[in-house]
Order: structure tokens, then C-alpha cells, then sequence
């Protein structure tokens, strides 16, 4: 069957796909082949469902299992949720699941749930090479997809004079943010020759990104730079991060989804042309060793030294290492290849494409 005759159900992060987990991945892949999608419903007919991590899990295994070849199945599992074995932290997220009503039945195991969708799925979508090594313990059949972000980016960086003071930039999901007090310390150590932009939400939610909202500004309490909020908004997110001369990404090395994470942020940013400093993960070390770019640090003492010398560096230098990223992500991270990527996982799930 063609993929595009197939009836396609959407399990995704939004109803209207509109959410950034929907829009960058397969809602941005359908809409580019002109493949119409539905919201998946658990009591319809499909050929094809696409579930992810927010969809019914349990739910659609079952029925799965129940209609075999009748129904493939997709499974995205983006985020390194393997890797979280804890099992308070298993059995609060599977019943907050059943509870919050993602679950149409209960399973308080949220690890056994993830396996046992990635067991019962005809082709599992992951984004990362250690995750795909991870799933192969469940399904053969495994492939490495990306962010797309033509959509979000209108345009990339074209001024690089710089001011008087270094320009940093985070950009993000307010519930990641944590991971800038990382560098606190060496922050407010520069804080007389750098300030601070955030591009994030205004507010940031204590339980399972729904429940007891507060204000985002609230976990930089201590930061003695100057510090400038923007709210995120997907029209002029971009604007805010292209007018700083240097974007960053701290990863805190004691959280193992955080480090488990994907190169995408780091992409979007050098599709943007800006110069990026990260922590040394797996992801981001490889995507800079294969863009010949190097601006990862291992540890606080790093992110201090690095810091101090692109304080120093000229516009030219942060022009030359801004338009190197964008190159190489422009190349690897093309629209083709994000095509091509899903062109072989649905070929693997029986359709043609």
C-alpha cells in the first residue's frame, strides 16, 4: 500500500498537531509528502498508527497485539526514557498516566509500558544512536530520525558585531531550564563582561508539566548577571537568539534523560548561525567533531575558561565558528535527509513511499 493512500492515525503531542514534538517530526514529514493525517482515536480503523510517548501506550499495544498485520504501528520514543530504571519514579509515571487519563488502562510500570510498545511495534523511531542500541533489546527494527526546522526558522544571523559586553542566549522549554544553574557560579564570576537572555515560557510546572505552575525567573534565583526574559513564541523565538552573540547549552551531568538527549537543539542553533557552547554529551560531541567545530566543555572549570576567551574573540571569530555550524547542519540536517529518513522506516513498516 501506499503510504499516502494508507489511513493514518496520529497519536501525537496535540490534537491540532501544532505542538513542537508534532510539528518538527512526523506532522512536518507528512505535510512536506502531502500525506493527510487524522487524530488517532483508539475505537477507529487505521492501517497506520503513529504513536508517541503522549499517545495511550497501553492503549494502542493491546491493539496491536490484538489486530496484528491488519494495523502497523509506529512507535516514536524521542527521549531516553530507558535509561530512567528508578522504580518509585516507574510506578509514579505510569499511574500519573492511568490517572491523568494519557492511559485508557492501567499500567504502573512506566518502563514495562515503553518496552512493551517498542515489542509490539512493527518500526520504532528513536534520536539517538545509544537509544537505538538501547530499543534493539525489543525490536530489530529501529531508526534514528531529526528535528526538521525549516518551518520555525524564517531567517539566521547576519549581523555578528558585537557589543561591549558578550551576548548569551538559552533557549528552551522552561522545564530544561534547571540545567542553566549549572553555570551559576561562573556566570556571576563574569558578570561585569557578559549578560544573560532567556528565550523560554513564562512559567515552568513542578509535576508531570501540568500541575502547580511557577515562575520560570524563580529558578535563577542567585544569578548575580544581568538577566533578560523573553517569552518563547514560535514567530519571533528566532529574533531573540540571533540578536545575542552567543548561544549556550549546559547539560547537568547527573541527569540521564538530559544527557541522554538528542543533537537537535544544537542543530536549530547553528541553522540559525549562532556560535553554540555545550556541555560535552554523547549527542553533541558527535555532531561537533563531525562539523569540525570545537566548543564543548566537560565540566564547570571548561565552561569558565572557554567563556573568558570567547569573551575575548573578535565578531570575525564568532562570525567564522557561527557560519561553520550552519554549513555543516544545513548539509547533514537537510530536508532531504529528514525525508529520507522516514522514506526507510515506513518502507520497513510495508508501505511504499
Amino acid at each position: 500500500m501506499k503510504l499516502g493512500a494508507a489511513r493514518i492515525g496520529f497519536a501525537g503531542y496535540s490534537r491540532d498537531f501544532g505542538a513542537t514534538g508534532d510539528r518538527r517530526r512526523f506532522a512536518a514529514y507528512a505535510r512536506l509528502k502531502g500525506i493527510p493525517l487524522e487524530y488517532a482515536e483508539l475505537n477507529r480503523p487505521y492501517d497506520l498508527v503513529y504513536a508517541t510517548c503522549s499517545s495511550d501506550l497501553a492503549g494502542w499495544t493491546r491493539r496491536k497485539r490484538r489486530e496484528g498485520g491488519r494495523m502497523k504501528l509506529v512507535f516514536e520514543l524521542i527521549d531516553s526514557y530507558l535509561t530512567q530504571t528508578n522504580p518509585l519514579r516507574r510506578l509514579a509515571k505510569g499511574s500519573a498516566r492511568f490517572l491523568l487519563g494519557a492511559d485508557s488502562r492501567p499500567a504502573p510500570d512506566f518502563l514495562r509500558t515503553l518496552t512493551r510498545a517498542c515489542e509490539a511495534a512493527d518500526v520504532v523511531i528513536c534520536s539517538t544512536e545509544e537509544q537505538r542500541q538501547a530499543i534493539r533489546r525489543y525490536n530489530p527494527d529501529v531508526f534514528i530520525s531529526f528535528d526538521y526546522f525549516g518551518d520555525d526558522i524564517p531567517s539566521a544571523k547576519a549581523d555578528y558585531a558585537r557589543r561591549e559586553k558578550l551576548q548569551l542566549v538559552w533557549e528552551g522549554q522552561s522545564a530544561t531550564l534547571s540545567n542553566l544553574r549549572l553555570l551559576r557560579g561562573v556566570l556571576n564570576d563574569l558578570r561585569d563582561r557578559i549578560e544573560l537572555n532567556l528565550v523560554t515560557d513564562p512559567s515552568v510546572y513542578r509535576y508531570f508539566g501540568r500541575f502547580a505552575p511557577r515562575p520560570s525567573t524563580g529558578l535563577l534565583k542567585g544569578f548575580e548577571c544581568a538577566v533578560r526574559f523573553q517569552p518563547w513564541d514560535r514567530s519571533s523565538f528566532w529574533r531573540h537568539v540571533t540578536a545575542s552573540d552567543l548561544a549556550l547549552i549546559p547539560i547537568d551531568p547527573s541527569d540521564r534523560l538530559a544527557v541522554g538527549k538528542p543533537e537537535n537543539k544544537l542543530v536549530m542553533l547553528w541553522q540559525l548561525g549562532m556560535p553554540v557552547l555545550a556541555t560535552d554529551t554523547p549527542a553533541y560531541a558527535r555532531a561537533m567533531n563531525a562539523a569540525g567545530v570545537d566548543m564543548l566543555c566537560r565540566d564547570t572549570v571548561e565552561w569558565r575558561s572557554r567563556l573568558e576567551q570567547l569573551i575575548l574573540a573578535s565578531s570575525a571569530e564568532l562570525e567564522r565558528i557561527g557560519q561553520q555550524g550552519r554549513r555543516f547542519a544545513d548539509c547533514a540536517y537537510s530536508r532531504s535527509e529528514f525525508l529520507r529518513r522516514f522514506d526507510e522506516a515506513f518502507r520497513q513498516a510495508g508501505f511504499e513511499v
